[in-house]
């Protein structure tokens, strides 16, 4: 990686400029976030674990609570200055239990590295009495004990975008996908009181950390479709889920802070939606399902365009076509202000470090040539 990295001195006003306004400027670097094996190789340590580490410590003392939150905030936000970004992103450490998920069996290029994925035949909540049962958390300072810390360990320029997960992937995986979607139809009372319950636990969360000096929002992962349409209608979307997200959008908005989105598949029929709540940015761009230039024609006057380099071409590709498309977003996306350079998805601990730093390196050269 070149020194300018190394040295980046973070803007957190140009990040909120990008995503803020129309007006051009130098283009930001942004993630929702990077796998920890990423961040491991990067720096040449051991990536940290932080919501494993949690799960394992949960009951600890919070001293030793704080030293797992400190080492954690301390890898990522040198991460973030090593890449470039003007933000670390950090975890708000909700402990759901009972979660269902496996790992995959597909081989990776590093046999250490593996890839979670959630069951979606089966949740923790099925029933009323699942319900009922359910220890739902509680400890909405120890939930927030990592960013709260991480907030006050960056440095000048440097703020916190929080991650609290979202409330449509939260209420599925409690439920289940699939036991979810038949219960839809044969028990709403319940799906609505999930959703009341996990907005309830979201908003609190959110209300507990945004004002925070050092957060500069919430950046919410929620993935909302798939490759050819959403995970279920827009008609409930609209209905279930739409208005609680209006809620933290204006709660957050209520401290002058931003609001991010990351949703993946092709859930573009509720960008209206998204942006007539005030989203301030939408993440998670895929080359065959809505290149990000389209996006960005389509929607950029409203909202922010934030990512699309494909995580297909950068897991599998060399790093010169990597750099080709970097350049093809950047010279689409770039001028016209709105735009933050990053991936189609997530920084994966499946694509090859140099293919991300060759994305990295166009994106400083791009600024050079036209911001220097």
């Amino acid at each position: 990686m070149n020194n300018h990295s190394i040295h980046h001195q973070p803007n957190f006003e140009n990040f909120k400029r990008a995503i803020k306004t129309k007006i051009p400027g130098p283009v930001p670097i942004g993630d929702l976030f990077a796998d920890l094996e990423v961040v491991g190789e990067l720096l040449g340590e051991k990536g940290i674990d932080y919501y494993g580490e949690m799960m394992i410590e949960r009951n600890s003392s919070i001293s030793d609570l704080k030293k797992i939150a400190d080492r954690y905030a301390s890898q990522v936000i040198r991460f973030c200055l090593k890449t470039g970004w003007d933000y670390a992103w950090g975890f708000s450490f909700i402990p759901f239990e009972g979660l269902r998920n496996f790992e995959s069996n597909e081989q990776l290029e590093h046999d250490d590295r593996r890839r979670i994925w959630t069951n979606d035949n089966e949740g923790p909540i099925s029933s009323w009495d699942d319900f009922n049962k359910y220890p739902w958390p509680r400890d909405i300072e120890k939930i927030n004990l990592s960013v709260r810390r991480m907030s006050n360990l960056v440095p000048s320029g440097m703020k916190v975008m929080v991650i609290p997960g979202g409330i449509f992937e939260w209420t599925t995986w409690l439920m289940g996908f699939v036991p979810f979607s038949y219960a839809l139809a044969d028990q709403p009372d319940l799906v609505d009181a999930v959703i009341e319950k996990v907005t309830e636990i979201v908003f609190s969360v959110v209300d507990n950390i945004i004002d925070e000096p050092g957060v500069g929002g919430i950046f919410m992962g929620d993935d909302w479709g798939y490759a050819t349409g959403t995970m279920i209608s827009t008609k409930i979307m609209r209905e279930k889920f739409i208005p609680p997200l209006k809620k933290i959008v204006d709660r957050v908005h209520q401290a002058d802070k931003l609001f991010l989105l990351h949703s993946c598949g092709k859930m573009y029929k509720l960008m209206d939606d998204l942006i007539a709540i005030g989203v301030d940015g939408k993440h998670s761009y895929e080359d065959k399902i809505f290149p990000v230039e389209q996006a960005y024609q389509q929607y950029a006057d409203q909202i922010a365009i934030i990512g699309g380099v494909d995580v297909h071409l950068l897991a599998s590709g060399t790093e010169d076509q990597v750099r080709k498309r970097t350049r093809e977003i950047l010279e689409a996306c770039a001028p016209g202000g709105h735009y933050v350079l990053g991936t189609g998805n997530s920084v994966v601990n499946y694509m090859p470090l140099s293919n991300y730093l060759a994305m990295l390196d166009e994106g400083r050269r791009w600024n050079e040539e036209n911001w220097s």
